[in-house]
């Protein structure tokens, strides 16, 4: 829904033809939720935005609980825009409060987090207690765009299903265990977790993770890069493994090559041929 680090936008058209027919869907690492926004096998009977980052969670609850007026109070810091001293003034007060239970929904919390998060630069890194503005030469400012939404109807018919958790990744999978379940799984990739302002998920954590898979009553669907213990913990023999080949862009606008992992604990449809490289 709006640019973040890590998101899907450019993926979800390719992996949203994996998801197979469920009752519930839930995004375990929610991010930007991109995969949703743009899979047209979305909404379902119960949609489920998580992230540990309880400041994404409340943007989320804002849109979700009353999108009408979180849309007027994004449009009431829009002459914000540009402002060194505001920047630095809203990126303080919410890293003040980081990692506190804040109560949700709080529409001005919200709107000053995404007020930074939209002038943040993100070639190199996330929104950071260090983070300093960066003055876009786009014409329409991506903040302002991201407000523009609330006024869409395809956004706001999926924002109106849309229920919010904040919960540990292996304790919003415990909840939601259930065959008619689908988790998708974007967790920081392994080797690359210091790009997310949540940092803290290391080495053990991304074995947790597998494990737990391995265990699931529910659908999931998992992007990855390539590490060795995923050849262990899922082997190809026993789940379905995709490869894709996608282009990364850095801060100085070069790009290379990487290839996408999509790994799945069901069958697929025979997609060969749908995706064109992959």
């Amino acid at each position: 829904m709006f640019p973040y680090m890590g998101g899907k936008a450019t993926h979800a058209k390719w992996i949203s033809p994996y998801i197979p027919h469920c009752s519930t869907y839930v995004e375990v690492f929610g991010g930007a939720m991109w995969v949703y926004w743009r899979s047209d096998k979305t909404p379902v009977q119960t949609n489920v935005y998580n992230d540990l980052n309880r400041h994404l969670v409340n943007v989320f609850a804002c849109a979700a609980v009353d999108y009408q007026h979180y849309q007027e109070v994004l449009q009431s810091y829009i002459f914000d825009l540009g402002s060194d001293e505001m920047f630095i003034e809203y990126r303080d007060e919410i890293f003040n409060v980081y990692g506190d239970e804040f109560i949700i929904p709080d529409y001005p919390l919200a709107a000053k987090y995404m007020l930074c998060q939209l002038q943040t630069f993100a070639g190199n890194q996330g929104f950071t207690a260090k983070s300093k503005i960066y003055k876009s030469p786009d014409p329409k400012h991506k903040f302002v765009a991201y407000t523009e939404k609330f006024g869409q109807p395809d956004y706001v018919k999926k924002l109106l299903q849309l229920t919010t958790e904040n919960m540990d990744c292996l304790d919003i999978i415990n909840k939601y265990d259930q065959p008619d379940t689908f988790f998708y799984l974007d967790p920081p990739y392994k080797n690359l977790e210091h790009y997310y302002t949540e940092d803290d998920f290391g080495h053990y954590d991304h074995l947790d993770l597998l494990d737990k898979l391995r265990n699931t009553k529910a659908k999931w669907a998992l992007s990855y890069y390539w590490f060795e213990e995923l050849e262990a913990m899922l082997p190809r023999d026993r789940y379905v493994w995709h490869e894709q080949n996608t282009y990364s862009i850095n801060a100085r606008h070069s790009t290379w090559k990487r290839t996408e992992l999509l790994i799945m604990n069901y069958e697929t449809p025979n997609l060969s041929g749908f995706f064109g490289d992959s």
